[in-house]
């Protein structure tokens, strides 16, 4: 979960709501409204735009606040789900909403499913609605949203420049302190060559049989396909045409011939980037790949190669069905069907 990013929201939020006390709707959820009745009053049809910020305790699950732009949609109470038909009924531009609902009704609601691990009995989800502007057209309200999302990129793009400055500078240590030379790629990968390999230089026609190990910089090993731990132990296809890795690997695969053994350093814009990958990645985290480029070979060779593959799983299904029927027939005393 999120920890808390702004004191000042969470306190104007709070100091405005101490006065106000709550309502319930039919459904039993608790509700106040801060209202502002000097903004304009929304009708039907109006596109409303709102920062929403969900916390739960003393973290926080969700915030438009923290994703640099608020929500646009359509104000129409007779499409709301219950309680937000009853409390979003008569709000102006600048009203605040606070709606508290209960752990306990989201886990009966829930049940059979397994809840959020954080989540737990007799606590609430609180959201906190901000009513900042509308719109009488979906034209003004597009415009608007476009206007919005810009700034996100323009935001996202600088914060992403002072991570990869800020990861580079790390790596550049890294190699340093250990006395290791490695050549920096057009995207900014480095690439430590172990091994030349032979052969004519990759290119976009080209598609890479690649052995590999992904680890942190403290060498703890998150995926191998040489590792049968992690129980897909053959060499992976990367064609350099449409190529489904890191743009770390493509950076600097381009530098690689068949045999070539080399390791790679990739920086966090380069890898996964501020989100990390499950548990394994966490955000921002520079990565190191070993690489061993077991062939090279084209797209006809790659078609070739998938068909076999096919083929080879195909038999092994048939194979294991008929161990299964014949499993099953002996159970029952019958005698095993050789056709």
């Amino acid at each position: 979960m999120k920890q808390f990013f702004s004191v000042a929201v969470i306190c104007t939020i709070a100091l405005a709501a101490c006065t106000t006390p709550f309502k319930k709707a039919k459904d039993g959820t608790l509700y106040k409204v801060i209202s502002n009745s000097k903004g304009a009053r929304l009708v039907s049809g109006n596109y409303m735009e709102m920062n929403v910020l969900t916390t739960y305790k003393d973290s926080v699950l969700g915030s438009t606040y923290e994703e640099g732009a608020p929500q646009i949609g359509l104000y129409d109470t007779a499409n709301f789900p219950p309680p937000y038909k009853e409390i979003l009924k008569n709000i102006h531009v600048g009203d605040s909403i606070i709606v508290k609902t209960s752990t306990d009704s989201i886990l009966a609601k829930n049940q059979g499913q397994a809840p959020p691990p954080f989540m737990k009995k007799g606590q609430f989800i609180i959201q906190h609605y901000t009513i900042t502007n509308y719109y009488t057209t979906k034209e003004q309200a597009d415009s608007a949203q476009k206007i919005h999302f810009a700034a996100i990129q323009k935001k996202d793009s600088i914060l992403a420049i002072a991570q990869q400055v800020k990861d580079s500078k790390t790596i550049e240590e890294y190699l340093a302190k250990n006395k290791l030379t490695a050549t920096k790629g057009e995207k900014g990968a480095y690439v430590e060559i172990l091994d030349p390999g032979t052969g004519n230089a990759v290119d976009t026609g080209s598609v890479l049989m690649v052995n590999y190990t992904g680890k942190s910089f403290a060498g703890v090993a998150f995926d191998s396909n040489t590792d049968s731990s992690f129980q897909h132990v053959e060499p992976y296809p990367v064609d350099m045409l449409a190529p489904q890795v890191v743009p770390g690997w493509v950076d600097g695969l381009k530098m690689l011939k068949k045999g070539a053994k080399a390791r790679f350093y990739i920086p966090s814009s380069l890898g996964y980037g501020k989100r990390g990958s499950r548990d394994k990645i966490k955000p921002n985290e520079n990565l190191i790949f070993d690489i061993y480029v077991v062939d090279v070979i084209n797209h006809t060779q790659l078609a070739d190669l998938m068909k076999k593959k096919q083929q080879e799983e195909m038999a092994q299904q048939q194979m294991m069905q008929q161990l299964q029927q014949q499993m099953q027939q002996q159970k029952q005393g019958g005698a095993p069907d050789h056709k």
